[in-house]
């Protein structure tokens, strides 16, 4: 695609296009955030998994509907947790989206938007609750909008005397089943109630298809979009205040899980020359110093560690001179006198973040 066709599909279809990056948007800013909460993690969890749990971006859970945060029913449909997740919503949400908005326009799509979105996750929440699915799973992605537009195709295409309507029926009734089969087959990574809940939704919009056709020009129109879109930024501004809200205990989280991984390191590394002087099996040393490779295998301490490690596995070995057990003992001693300074360092952080929470509370 050419800048100047973007350009005339960004002029045709404003809404589309607006939501569309919206997606991309978040998307970035979630692989910003992971990136400065620590290591990354592997390409497997970027491309298929999941780079975090969306949380502080407005994605579901039961527990957190349950506690009043409504918004959510909205900003999770602008949450995506891997590349392939995204790349594949995006694709198949332009190619909808721009078909459905050149029959209603900009501001009636906006409303189907919302519409979708919203009731979509509602029924999607209602049936897991139902089902007893555990209140902390997160649920968040474009699929529950996309599964409603297909169901108002679906309907459209199903009620339309116009040939060209009518065969949207075969294709959306092809994209249901194998919406289903792969949300089957994958069930473990797949919203199954997202996607029934936004095609049931988008079943009912499309019975609501003729009106929708009569009122592109009139003010009604205009009233439903500027409604719906101020529905969606109220919502977004929900978040942003309900994470600014969380931030101190989020720091404080992060602030006790690295003064806990700094703690085990610290006393496997006092450990380490014991079990170098054991006559005991070398690999459990290697083992525990592989463990550490999160803490220590980064900035300044990493040639440390590295060398550390190396030294260990020519334990294993035993291949294993008299200086490399000094050495190994001295580098073992450093480690854990320098990780002995950063614990009090983050302890002392701790406990002043600890207080303005405190301070707030009272």
């Amino acid at each position: 695609m050419t800048l100047r066709t973007l350009a005339r599909e960004t002029r045709d279809y404003p809404a589309t296009a607006l939501f569309s990056l919206i997606w991309v948007l978040v998307f970035a800013a979630m692989v910003a955030s992971r990136f400065t909460e620590g290591p990354p993690g592997t390409w497997r969890q970027f491309l298929l998994v999941g780079m975090n749990d969306g949380h502080r971006f407005g994605d579901l859970t039961i527990k957190e509907l349950a506690h009043g945060e409504i918004w959510r029913l909205v900003t999770c449909n602008f949450v995506h947790y891997s590349l392939i997740h995204i790349l594949l919503n995006t694709l198949a949400f332009y190619l909808l989206g721009t078909m459905i908005e050149s029959w209603y326009g900009s501001w009636q799509f906006i409303f189907i938007y919302l519409l979708t979105g919203s009731l979509g996750n509602l029924l999607s929440a209602l049936g897991r609750q139902a089902a007893h699915y555990s209140p902390t799973t997160h649920s968040a992605g474009g699929s529950t909008v996309i599964m409603g537009l297909i169901g108002l195709c679906l309907v459209v295409g199903w009620r339309s005397r116009s040939s060209r309507e009518g065969e949207l029926r075969w294709p959306m009734l092809v994209s249901l089943g194998l919406t289903a089969l792969l949300g089957f087959v994958f069930r473990d990574y797949i919203d199954n109630w997202g996607h029934a809940g936004g095609a049931l939704v988008g079943f009912g919009l499309g019975f609501a298809d003729r009106r929708f056709l009569r009122g592109v020009r009139r003010p009604s129109a205009w009233g439903l979009g500027v409604m719906a879109g101020l529905v969606i930024v109220f919502c977004g501004m929900a978040q942003v205040v309900a994470n600014r809200r969380e931030a101190p205990l989020r720091r404080q989280a992060l602030l006790r899980a690295e003064l806990y991984a700094r703690e085990v390191a610290y006393r496997n590394l006092r450990a380490a020359p014991v079990l170098l002087d054991q006559q005991a099996d070398h690999r459990l040393l290697a083992s525990r110093l592989d463990a550490l490779a999160g803490v220590l295998d980064r900035g300044a301490t990493r040639s440390d560690y590295r060398r550390l490690r190396e030294l260990a596995g020519a334990a294993v070995t035993g291949v294993f001179s008299e200086a490399e057990k000094a050495e190994f003992k001295q580098r073992a001693g450093a480690l854990s006198a320098q990780l002995r300074g950063e614990l009090d360092v983050r302890l002392r952080e701790f406990w002043k973040e600890r207080r303005k929470t405190d301070a707030r509370n009272r």
